[in-house]
């Protein structure tokens, strides 16, 4: 059943509050409350439009990952996490500030991240530490303004098919570079916070031979898994180096996906960003914390929460700024909590408006563009085949009223920071984005049978 909200949250008017010790870090409580050294260094690791259940720690049989396997091995594996949007410019503007689109503004191919905005690598480095990011994806161009907060920004391969300097792979380049930054000198010295953003997995899909036996890829889905094993060999050679550095043993190490992808596991979606079901919004998150025991923990938790969760474990201040999320980091020695519901939200052009909310055991999946809802039952019905809404009409009344309620809390927070901006793209550019879904009428474009698990092709 769904919880009733603080009543702090109800108090606060918009639902967001600074974060103390007891859901973050107030700036005093940090590493070491329960013995842990407070580590030194922070790599993120983010594998672009990966699903968790395509990694071998989540169940994938045979895994193409055995690198991230074995990180999962010796850290923490989140089973439950989930991102706040099913394409990367919203999932990332909402990790970075913990905040959602409704608060932040970022909802399509044209939005840019407002500087009034906090990022998690500015907060680390008002701290002392060294931030620096290498990136493949346009998102991370300086257009978007995912950049905020980095001392140095590698964005060499942000950009998009056929656009000049495009590179179809580029995971290879992205580790040599991060191998080149971390052997300097000096990175000894100073505090890091290093962020890596590998893109492969994303369509256009390459066969890489790296699957089973050899097998070439038969069709896009098999391509998808060759993406994931290749991505995986690179992820792997910068693991092992970062133990022959020396950095291992202070560095926390975050492994995330952005979202994931759809391969019409529901009638008429067969690409990310187009959908809020679980295969594009349910995330592998596996976070690896010197002097804490691997395990893995089954409560949900949501990747809004790591800007929080990360602060308090270094006891980085998040200070007055309000946020969305709540730390997690109790999950790190065996304590099993539910974070607050999630909302997810799309709205990638005119007239195409996605909203979910996942609430414990129940999701609901709202088209609001088009109208229908969907209910789920995630312990019962994982795949999201079964519509519960006609049979829980109460229910569905009541997750209602919950995610109209944070949604407005988060429209009315927008109003700390400043407007929103835009960013400019010429037809050329938008040419190439809707090559990459991101536009209306792109790739894997659902019709209305795309919120309806029971309808076939012949009833879209």
């Amino acid at each position: 059943m769904p919880r009733t909200l603080p009543s702090s949250l109800l108090l606060a008017g918009i639902g967001l509050l600074p974060v103390g010790c007891g859901g973050g870090c107030g700036g005093g409580c940090g590493g070491g409350a329960d013995g842990i050294p407070r580590p030194k260094n922070l790599l993120f690791v983010c594998v672009d439009t990966l699903r968790a259940d395509h990694l071998g720690t989540y169940g994938a049989d045979p895994s193409p990952s055995p690198a991230i396997d074995g990180l999962a091995a010796s850290g923490v594996v989140f089973e439950r996490a989930y991102s706040h949007a099913s394409w990367t410019l919203p999932s990332f503007a909402a990790i970075l500030t913990s905040t959602y689109s409704s608060t932040n503004g970022c909802w399509t191919k044209e939005s840019r991240l407002g500087e009034d905005f906090t990022t998690l690598p500015e907060r680390f480095r008002a701290a002392g530490f060294e931030t620096y990011g290498i990136a493949s994806h346009i998102f991370f161009n300086d257009d978007y303004g995912l950049q905020q907060g980095f001392d140095d920004f590698d964005d060499e391969f942000c950009h998009v098919p056929e656009e000049q300097d495009w590179v179809p792979i580029t995971s290879p380049q992205v580790t040599e570079k991060a191998l080149r930054w971390l052997a300097l000198p000096e990175r000894q010295e100073r505090p890091w916070l290093l962020w890596l953003h590998y893109f492969d997995p994303h369509v256009p899909y390459v066969d890489h031979g790296e699957l089973a036996g050899g097998a070439a890829a038969e069709d896009e889905h098999a391509k998808y898994r060759s993406e994931i094993a290749f991505t995986d060999r690179h992820v792997g050679d910068l693991l092992l180096a970062l133990e022959r550095l020396g950095f291992a043993h202070d560095t926390v190490v975050v492994f995330l996906a952005d979202h994931g992808e759809a391969f019409e596991e529901h009638p008429g979606v067969t690409k990310h960003a187009k959908s809020l079901f679980d295969e594009e919004i349910r995330v592998p998150l596996v976070i690896r914390v010197p002097g804490f025991a691997p395990r893995r923990v089954r409560s949900f938790v949501r990747t809004v929460d790591l800007l929080p969760t990360l602060c308090e474990l270094f006891d980085v201040p998040v200070g007055d700024v309000p946020i969305e999320g709540r730390s997690f980091r109790a999950g790190f020695s065996g304590e099993e909590r539910d974070a607050p519901p999630l909302l997810s939200e799309i709205r990638l052009h005119e007239g195409f408006h996605l909203r979910s909310l996942i609430d414990g055991r129940y999701k609901l999946v709202e088209h609001v563009s088009r109208g229908g809802k969907l209910l789920f039952d995630l312990t019962k019905d994982p795949g999201e085949r079964q519509d519960l809404a006609g049979e829980q009409a109460h229910l569905v009344r009541e997750l209602t009223a919950e995610m109209e309620a944070i949604e407005e809390r988060a429209s009315l927070a927008k109003e700390r920071f400043g407007t929103a901006q835009r960013v400019e793209l010429d037809p050329a550019a938008l040419d190439q984005l809707r090559k990459l879904g991101y536009v209306e009428g792109g790739a894997g474009e659902p019709t209305d049978g795309a919120t309806d698990p029971e309808k076939g092709p012949e009833e879209r």
